[in-house]
């Protein structure tokens, strides 16, 4: 009887807090090593030791994508050509998860030089549309060579368009 008058106030303590009954259901499984159910990852295509993307309640988080093609080779040509293939990566990302470029609200933007900010801003631009999430750009020697990396961090709680301002 101890057991449940004390998991009675243990619940109805939860209860009082707002924290419902996670509580008692997180604490009945910390001892074993099950990953939480809130968390999903989203496997490459390579041996590579990271996530394509993970889901993290209704965040998703995309590792930095760089320009392959669609046989996965690595784009070499023109920064518009690397950032089209690089966006449409991410895309391709953004749909496993149920996704598109309208759910980003944040970009991190890696370019192997300043001098191309310019015409990576336009290709961007058009890509994007007017839904501009937050963004970071950095200049920076990029893995394979590749002129531009980007990452995104989206949020997919809902499915239904954010409005345009």
């Amino acid at each position: 009887m101890r057991f449940f008058a004390s998991a009675r106030h243990t619940l109805l303590a939860c209860s009082v807090l707002g924290l419902g009954t996670s509580i008692t259901a997180y604490a009945a499984t910390t001892d074993q090593a099950a990953e939480p159910t809130a968390i999903k990852r989203f496997l490459g295509d390579s041996d590579l030791p990271f996530s394509r993307a993970v889901q993290a309640g209704d965040f998703l988080f995309l590792s930095g994508q760089i320009p392959l093609n669609a046989k996965g080779e690595i784009v070499r040509s023109s920064i518009e050509d690397q950032t089209n293939a690089t966006l449409d990566r991410i895309e391709e990302t953004l749909k496993l998860a149920g996704a598109d470029l309208s759910h980003v609200v944040k970009v991190t933007v890696y370019l192997s030089d300043m001098a191309l900010y310019d015409q990576f801003n336009k290709t961007y631009k058009e890509r994007l549309g007017s839904n501009f999430p937050a963004r970071s750009l950095v200049q920076a020697k990029l893995v394979g060579g590749v002129d531009v990396e980007i990452d995104v961090q989206a949020w997919t709680g809902t499915k239904t368009r954010p409005a345009k301002h």
